[in-house]
């Protein structure tokens, strides 16, 4: 008996609900995973392997690593200036980001890579122990070298957790309910992370040190994690046709172990391409992050412009061996090549340059300028982050229930432009003024809400222009982006820091205390000692007032060509099947059912029967 579908594919319509339509039988729908990645292929066997109890244990096993994950995350940042104060080098936090952000930029795509190839779980608990590894390293380093190192494992960890958290609920859940199932358990764990977090860090910083601080996170994440790790590895040993991982790959039994790791490493993780990106974004952001009033000869000198050099040519080796010659690019080309893809990156870029080039030292700023307590300098820098949750939550039912992305798109861009705005106020008044904690709040909040709409409506548009092969590899694209802004806009912040604070300090501090800059401006524990009020204490301030506006101009111009770029995403209709790419004009869909007919769906709406 022949197949007949009659299916009008066009913008709107899918792959998948022309195979649903097709009756394909269970052995027919396992040769189609043939085509994905191994990780792809197990996920998909996992997926029609769940149960309803096992989704929920291990949903609850990753709402519970989600919410630790947050503590650690939340608490650790309080201690950050006090890290770098006590090895004498407060500025050098942006270059410490700077190396995170660039770790990051290279772990997007290896992570999800090797997520396709391994399985969700395993990259779960590679993620998780990495991040141990960090915080460990934090408590023991005794110098900047040893803290960026232990920075480098923390965001290859947090990394790996945030991205395989996405991809994973990316797997079990269609694309119109994807974005409340991905923003639930950040949502759901921000605020209590974010308050008891930074409570905890404060009364860690009175009775102990920032190194204990650090340490206990070391033995709490990974021990919180069992119960995901656990139901993920039980479920996916217990799933149907499992195949061993040399399977997956289509790797032979003839195979030589050189021939193994070769395929792995250059085809399948593409790792050429990753060291040309990793050592071009290191050679160009990390001098960049270090130039200052103090080193400002570097400029001149022979080495520090080939690094810049080598860093410009190194990258642009890696745009041209993805484009051309990789095969199985690190970052694929034609992804970044479609319109919405393109523009949700660059939306991901500018905002995140915007949100680096400020905060960097904005804490510092708090509580040196504005006489915080550690905490609620804290809290009031988070409070974007709090605003961002709670809002994707709000974001995501928008989506649901509308169908449509690109309105929440153009609504959150210009609430994210207003509050930099208003934060841009606040920081210098004038008259030795700057904004109250509820303005600042405010102001944060304004930020965090537009970033939650704009943020959760560009990630489900992306995920829907490709197959599901490639979910992850576009998830780590469009995360990888926002991180390369973060790398930039962090490398520039340090920059004017570096260039802007000791000269104000140098300028404005009484003629007795001028020999002091360099102590005060490499400590804000030293800058925090002189008393307030004191003609002193009055010029610190004035100097990091007036230091933080320009992070402030910085940022705003950063986020002015978002109100344009908006405009590019295409306005994606999801609907409940969806969870492949839509096909392009003018493609063909063949649909076969073996041993009967070939049926071919065109896009016009016209249905042929061929030979088989």
């Amino acid at each position: 008996m022949a197949v007949e579908i009659s299916v009008t594919l066009k913008g709107e319509s899918n792959i998948e609900s022309a195979v649903e339509k097709s009756n394909l039988t269970s052995n027919e729908e396992l040769s189609d995973l043939e085509s994905l990645q191994a990780g792809v292929q197990r996920a998909e066997i996992l997926r029609k392997g769940w149960t309803k109890q096992g989704l929920i244990v291990t949903f609850i096993g990753l709402f519970l690593a989600t919410l630790v994950n947050n503590f650690g995350d939340y608490s650790t940042q309080v201690y950050v200036p006090y890290a770098t104060s006590s090895f004498k080098q407060h500025s050098a936090m942006s270059a410490a980001r700077v190396v995170g952000n660039i770790a990051r930029i290279a772990a997007y795509p290896i992570i999800a890579k090797l997520g396709d190839v391994f399985g969700r779980a395993e990259m779960f608990a590679v993620s998780i122990l990495t991040q141990s590894i960090g915080s460990g390293i934090y408590a023991g380093c005794h110098n900047v070298s040893q803290y960026i190192a232990a920075g480098i494992f923390e965001a290859i960890g947090s990394t790996g957790f945030s991205l395989t958290q996405q991809v994973f609920v990316a797997d079990v859940t269609n694309l119109i309910n994807r974005a409340v199932w991905s923003t639930l358990p950040d949502s759901l764990t921000v605020i209590p992370a974010l308050y008891v977090g930074t409570e905890i860090a404060e009364h860690i910083l009175s009775d102990s040190t920032w190194r204990w601080g650090y340490g206990m996170w070391a033995i709490i994440q990974p021990t919180c994690s069992i119960l995901l790790i656990g139901a993920m590895l039980y479920y996916q040993r217990r799933a149907p046709a499992r195949k061993h991982i040399t399977e997956l790959l289509r790797w032979k039994g003839t195979d030589s172990w050189w021939k193994r790791i070769y395929d792995l490493i250059w085809v399948q993780l593409d790792l050429f391409g990753a060291v040309l990106l990793l050592l071009g974004l290191s050679l160009f952001l990390v001098p960049l992050s270090l130039t200052g009033s103090g080193n400002s000869d570097d400029w001149h000198k022979g080495s520090f412009i080939a690094m810049l050099v080598l860093g410009v040519v190194f990258f642009m080796t890696f745009i041209v061996w993805d484009a051309w010659f990789a095969k199985k690019p690190f970052i694929p080309y034609r992804m970044v090549k479609n319109r919405t893809v393109a523009a949700a990156c660059l939306l991901g870029a500018l905002d995140f340059f915007h949100y680096s080039v400020f905060s960097v030292f904005f804490t510092s700023y708090l509580q040196v300028a504005g006489h915080y307590k550690p905490g609620p300098a804290t809290r009031i820098d988070n409070s974007l982050r709090v605003a961002f949750q709670v809002s994707g939550i709000f974001a995501a039912y928008f989506i649901k229930f509308t169908r449509r992305s690109q309105i929440w798109v153009l609504t959150g861009v210009p609430l994210s432009v207003l509050g930099m705005g208003v934060l841009l106020y606040l920081i210098d008044m004038g008259d030795g003024k700057i904004g109250n904690e509820a303005a600042f709040v405010t102001a944060k909040s304004l930020i965090g809400i537009g970033r939650g709409f704009y943020q959760t409506a560009s990630q489900v548009s992306v995920q829907s222009k490709v197959s599901r092969q490639e979910v992850a590899v576009v998830t780590a694209v469009f995360f990888a982006s926002m991180s390369v802004g973060g790398a930039i806009g962090t490398s520039v912040a340090g920059a004017i820091w570096r260039n802007t604070l000791p000269k104000k300090l140098n300028q404005y501090l009484p003629a007795e205390l001028k020999n002091q800059t360099e102590k005060i401006f490499g400590s804000i524990v030293v800058a925090q000692k002189y008393e307030v009020g004191t003609a002193a204490r009055d010029a610190i301030d004035m100097s990091y007032r007036q230091s933080q506006r320009l992070l402030a101009i910085a940022a705003l111009a950063a986020l002015v060509p978002m109100l344009i770029i908006m405009f590019f995403l295409e306005n994606v209709h999801l609907n409940e099947q969806a969870t492949l790419a839509q096909p392009e004009l003018n493609d063909e869909v063949v649909v076969k059912k073996e041993g009967e007919t070939d049926v071919v769906v065109k896009n016009e709406g016209e249905t042929k029967k061929q030979p088989h």
